[in-house]
């Protein structure tokens, strides 16, 4: 399994947020659930999901209240494969991704998962979805016309605006 890229974007940022007001994120339950999300949205050829060994070694990098994940393979379109995570406290995850300022606007967020998307063909994809950007850095301003909402940390916000998307 390539899990190996959620665990170095675990070590960087790898995070997701619900934001209760919104109420529209979409909501996964479980990593197959996820996974049957980014499979319809994307079109994956599969889905690789992590092992309980994996989940563990995410956690002890420092990103509290995931407890699954897994990786969406050869999405259509291109772009790479697609790492996702389960979160079961999204305010402790937020928490431990706010630390880390490294590519959060890149980051996407459900109700109860995160996904990493690795293109902007993905990410506009997944917009489209329902899922919307978790952004945590300090001095982050939501643009006019952007939706914007609290995230569940202090500091974080869900937006439908990335910096980084052309």
């Amino acid at each position: 399994m390539r899990f190996h890229r959620t665990l170095a974007i675990a070590g960087t940022v790898f995070a997701l947020a619900s934001v209760a007001a919104c109420g529209s994120l979409p909501s996964a339950g479980s990593a197959e659930e996820a996974g049957n999300f980014l499979k319809s949205t994307l079109s994956c050829d599969g889905i690789d999901f992590a092992s309980p060994r994996e989940v563990q070694q995410v956690q002890a990098m420092g990103m509290s209240g995931v407890n699954g994940g897994g990786e969406c393979d050869d999405p259509a379109g291109g772009g790479g494969d697609v790492d996702f995570l389960t979160v079961e406290d999204m305010e402790a995850f937020q928490t431990a991704v706010k630390g880390d300022e490294d590519e959060q606007d890149d980051l996407m967020i459900g109700e109860d998962f995160a996904v990493d998307p690795s293109s902007d063909d993905q990410r506009r994809q997944l917009l489209k979805a329902g899922l919307m950007f978790l952004n945590c850095s300090p001095d982050f301003k939501v643009p006019t016309g952007s939706a914007s909402d609290e995230g569940e940390a202090e500091g974080c916000v869900t937006t439908d605006y990335s910096k980084d998307l052309d």
